[in-house]
Parts: structure tokens; sequence; C-alpha cells
């Protein structure tokens, strides 16, 4: 009887502590997904929210082959300039987080362009930021 208690004791203490860690797991997931969610919009505003000011956008040009290392608030102040705003379909494919750091893709279909974002977050002073971006784009 005493060995049933026991196991049942560590059954029962167990499933709390997977619990526990679901919820914590649950609690990031959410946070990174929500930073992303700024950069999703595709308002600049919102979007400065998403980086840390540090961040950094690389990609190799499409049309000429070339490497680009691009400063975020230069393409932030790329895109708070656009003010036509392309009807766009924009999905997060995939998520892994892993203690403070996690890696996102996200996929954007734009009129005849596809574009593959690949986001490197990092959990600072308890926020969520993109600390870089690198992207692939092809026409359809």
């Amino acid at each position: 009887m005493k060995k049933l208690g026991s196991l049942l004791f560590t059954a029962t203490l167990c499933t709390a502590l997977l619990n526990h860690t679901q919820a914590q797991t649950n609690d990031e997931d959410a946070a990174v997904r929500a930073c992303l969610e700024l950069y999703m919009t595709g308002d600049g505003n919102q979007m400065e929210k998403a980086f840390h000011p540090s961040a950094t956008m690389k990609f190799v040009d499409y049309k000429t082959g070339e490497f680009k290392d691009v400063p975020i608030a230069e393409f932030l102040t790329r895109v708070k300039a656009n003010t036509t705003k392309p009807q766009r379909k924009i999905e997060i494919v995939s998520l892994n987080i892993d203690g403070t750091a996690a890696q996102a893709k996200i996929k954007i279909e734009a009129g005849t362009v596809l574009m593959t974002d690949y986001m490197n977050l990092l959990k600072i002073d308890g926020q969520w930021k993109i600390v870089s971006k690198i992207f692939s784009r092809r026409d359809k």
C-alpha cells in the first residue's frame, strides 16, 4: 500500500511539473508570436516595436545577386515612407523557442512575389525582440 501511495505521489508531482512547464512554454510562445505579429502588421510604427534597435537585415538582392547588409532603422524608414500597402497573405510557418532564443519562419505572398523571412529573436530585459532578419524573395 505504501508503494502505491508513493507511486501516486510521484505521478501527481510529475503531472504538476509537466503542466507548469507547458504553461511556461505556452506563455513564451504567445509572447514571441505577439512580437512577430507587430512585424507582420506591415505598419512601420508597429514593426519598429518588434525590432531591437541594433537589429540587422541581410539578404541577396534578387535582381543583382549582390549581398546586402542593412541596419533595421534604414529598413523601417523605407517601410514608413511607403504609403501604399499592397494586399498580402502572411503567416508564421514555424517557430522554435529555446530559453531566451527563438527562430521563426514567415511566408509572405504579395501580388506576384513570394518572400520567406527568417527571424532570430532574443528575450532581452523580459521582452522578445527581433535581432536579425534574413529573407529570400522570388517571383511566382
